[in-house]
């Protein structure tokens, strides 16, 4: 059964003065989408939003006052999780549209838009049919996203901590990589060390690869046991209250061979370079032509598949996208991003150095960084 819960104040720790804001930039879009409000079901945004941590709810925001949907199981944690936000109304339902259609919570509503590129066209449809003569339509993808990318002081934190996990644990690993080891018994290790470091979790799926397998970009960790001779590439992050990192490190097992080294070394100045050169505004198309420029003048251009980087947050790879493919993604100030070029040889090994930044009106700051020379275990 659907319930209003009685309005009280809620606490959270920690609520940053840049939800007020997030809030502020949302509700001043109203006039230019024609909406009175805004619905948004995409789970990162209403925690950037609302501290929610659970895994249903729903936020509809108006000029003057903001509904926050959940359902029964987190009738208790909402109490104590949710931001205090200004004039908010919690309701606990198990499906809002009914209750809010019911409890007449949309009358005088003209118009609701919702996450374009976060509802299915067919539940959009429905929703649509559902609430006529109510007029519901979508946003322009990314609507939310481009006022979550900025980071607040208190986020910024958590993130630092999921960076600072992320760098012990792979001091605690690369002790463990020598021959006759898997590369799934080395993922294992990563996710049961970074866990006892404190991290909440993997924020994407680990990947260890070593020898040849190194050329799939993104491959799974295998039955394959590590040989002397071989590179090793590990990429995995780690989460603290929610944000998480994501870091790539490579390493050579008993010895490198020259061609390693300077492959090695060639990734270490792309990303150094693109870091030195990033600034808030900045068109990413450019800052992805500053690392992969060098990669491409010494001729190994073609084995730099993928994009130079991605945000870091709530989700693992937010945005802005750093990649020569797109046109449009402006790195604002105070986000953090994942930078990681690499270069993957068919047959013979892959490479890839990522780190974290931070990234200020000043220039970045690293958050995490990759040892400058080819470390040999």
């Amino acid at each position: 059964m659907s319930k209003q819960k009685k309005e009280e104040p809620v606490k959270a720790k920690g609520y940053p003065d840049l939800v007020d804001t997030r809030l502020d930039q949302i509700k001043f879009r109203f006039k230019e989408i024609k909406a009175d409000g805004l619905v948004i079901t995409y789970l990162p945004n209403i925690r950037y939003l609302t501290n929610f941590s659970g895994s249903d709810a729903a936020i509809i925001i108006f000029d003057d006052k903001i509904y926050f949907f959940t359902d029964d199981r987190y009738e208790e944690q909402i109490k104590t999780e949710l931001y205090p936000l200004p004039n908010m109304k919690t309701f606990i339902t198990r499906d809002f549209w009914t209750y809010g259609l019911e409890n007449k919570l949309f009358d005088g509503v003209d118009t609701l838009a919702f996450e374009g590129d976060r509802v299915a066209y067919s539940v959009a449809v429905n929703i649509r049919n559902q609430v006529r003569p109510l007029k519901f339509k979508p946003t322009e993808p990314g609507e939310i996203e481009r006022y979550t990318m900025p980071k607040a002081p208190e986020e910024l934190e958590y993130i630092e901590q999921a960076c600072r996990i992320a760098e012990e644990t792979y001091k605690k690993i690369v002790k463990m990589i020598k021959p006759g080891v898997e590369e799934k018994a080395l993922a294992n290790e990563i996710a049961y060390h970074s866990r006892k470091l404190g991290s909440e979790g993997d924020p994407f799926d680990i990947i260890v690869t070593s020898g040849p397998r190194g050329a799939l970009v993104h491959g799974a960790p295998s039955d394959r046991k590590i040989k002397a001779g071989d590179i090793v590439l590990m990429d995995f992050g780690c989460k603290f209250h929610g944000f998480g990192s994501d870091i790539t490190r490579t390493v050579a097992v008993g010895k490198a061979t020259k061609e390693q080294k300077t492959v090695y070394q060639l990734l270490i100045k792309a990303k150094e370079a693109a870091i030195k050169d990033v600034r808030p505004h900045m068109n990413g198309k450019h800052l992805d032509k500053i690392a992969r420029s060098i990669i491409e003048e010494a001729g190994y251009g073609k084995y730099f598949q993928h994009s130079l980087g991605h945000g870091i947050g709530l989700v693992a790879h937010e945005q802005p996208i750093i990649t020569f493919r797109l046109d449009d993604q402006i790195i604002p100030e105070d986000c953090v991003l994942a930078i990681e070029p690499g270069i993957y040889l068919p047959d013979k090994f892959g490479m890839r150095v990522e780190d974290c930044i931070f990234v200020t009106r000043q220039g970045a700051r690293h958050l995490t960084k990759a040892p400058d020379e080819l470390p040999i275990v």
